[in-house]
């Protein structure tokens, strides 16, 4: 939190000779902003205010639906809160809200960071609590009121005068090998036999999803994107019950590669109405370069590519580094995000999101990673976790309650698992 000496930075609007076009509602935000921050003189009291400083990013990811998903991942708080959000006309944001809902807010942001996780601007790191950072301004009303109230009439008044800017007009396979019941090793006869069966099989029974929830303190889960994947298990039972599908790492290999088809193809099709607000799939490097990936991003309505998350595993990333760099390009060029699945805490070290161009990690829970970290074995790990910004590592499969206080204590924001399952599903139905 911000002491009495500390001061935030004025609300200059972002200077730009060229950029996108000024916000349709800020001209009406501004005033309702003004008017509602002086109202709250004689009220200060547990009152916060956050400004998001959009602008401070690359005019290009500004893109109109990005800006209505930002307002989007506020609404359910307007609603339920009572938090009040206003854009401002150089595309920033301001929330008004009580500290009861700080957490909620938080979590709100940790969504937005994803939002624009390409931007270099989410290279910098995330503060902790309602400490300020690169995105987020924090002001508490009862000491910066003042100063809030001049920055806004500053503000206001600088965008009355003449603007230098442009006039608005899958497949997560479940496949750890290790989570897979033993059985007779897999053969080539029986992995062409499979093949042949799942290329007509009706492979609706065997699609699962899981949300990728933010959650910051006691605020509520709020699901950010669904991962869509095949059981694994169910398909075993179905097809080769008395075989270990992953006794052989290549074949099995192949049969992801298979199911990566299938998958695609049924995602191409868009009958889930489900995975309209945003899904991940755990592709193989090797899907994502061939025509079906190709089918499957032309089904994509324009604009929608930010708001699918492509998972790779990183063994699969590190077996041919130049095909994954090759993928990467052609897939960032696109706009899809991408994820490294299947991270534990000593792999964890091995991968830089820098260097691999990557927008988030997912870190896999065990009863013993708190106590792994603690030690001189996880250093290595402990110091991704403390270098690597919020919102870009997944803590999954998450069982209980307490592998998300851990999480939290490292300053994890994403979550997913079956715990995150049971506590979710109540405020899905709200």
């Amino acid at each position: 939190m911000m002491s009495e000496k500390q001061t935030p930075p004025p609300l200059t609007p972002a200077r730009r000779s060229s950029g996108p076009p000024e916000h349709p509602k800020g001209v009406v935000d501004e005033k309702r902003l003004l008017h509602d921050i002086k109202r709250l003189s004689a009220n200060t009291k547990g009152r916060w205010v956050v400004r998001g400083h959009l602008s401070r990013m690359k005019p290009d990811n500004l893109a109109d639906h990005t800006l209505h998903a930002v307002e989007h991942t506020f609404n359910g708080l307007v609603t339920r809160e009572g938090v009040r959000f206003y854009w401002l006309r150089n595309n920033d944001f301001v929330v008004s809200f009580s500290i009861t809902s700080a957490d909620s807010v938080r979590a709100a942001l940790v969504k937005v960071r994803f939002l624009f996780a390409h931007d270099p601007l989410m290279d910098q790191p995330a503060a902790h609590g309602v400490e300020s950072d690169s995105l987020a301004t924090w002001y508490r009303l009862d000491n910066d009121h003042g100063l809030l109230l001049k920055d806004i009439q500053q503000l206001v008044q600088s965008h009355r005068a003449p603007s230098m800017g442009t006039p608005r007009r899958h497949l997560r396979q479940n496949s750890d090998p290790g989570s897979i019941r033993r059985g007779a090793p897999l053969t080539a006869a029986m992995l062409s036999r499979v093949e042949s069966a799942l290329m007509g099989a009706d492979l609706s029974s065997h699609i699962r999803r899981q949300a990728v929830c933010a959650m910051v303190g006691r605020a509520a889960p709020d699901p950010v994107f669904t991962e869509v994947f095949v059981s694994i298990n169910d398909l075993r039972e179905t097809m080769l019950p008395h075989v270990d599908l992953a006794s052989n790492p290549w074949l099995f290999q192949h049969l992801t590669q298979t199911l990566d088809r299938r998958v695609l193809a049924m995602l191409t099709r868009r009958d889930d109405k489900t995975l309209n607000q945003g899904f991940s799939i755990n592709l193989n490097v090797s899907t994502i370069l061939s025509d079906d990936f190709l089918r499957f991003d032309d089904s994509l309505s324009p604009g929608s590519h930010g708001t699918v998350v492509l998972e790779v595993r990183s063994e699969d990333i590190f077996a041919d580094l130049n095909a994954f760099f090759f993928a990467r390009d052609f897939v960032r060029q696109r706009g899809y995000r991408l994820c490294v699945d299947g991270l534990n805490w000593r792999t964890l070290p091995f991968v830089d999101p820098t260097r691999l161009g990557v927008d988030l990690m997912k870190l896999s829970w065990s009863d013993d990673l708190p106590n792994v970290l603690r030690s001189a074995e996880g250093d290595a790990a402990s110091a991704v976790l403390a270098r690597t910004g919020q919102g870009k590592i997944i803590l999954a499969r998450c069982d209980d309650e307490k592998a998300v206080q851990f999480g939290q204590g490292q300053g994890i924001r994403l979550f997913q698992g079956r715990y995150i399952d049971r506590i979710t599903k109540p405020y899905l139905l709200l």
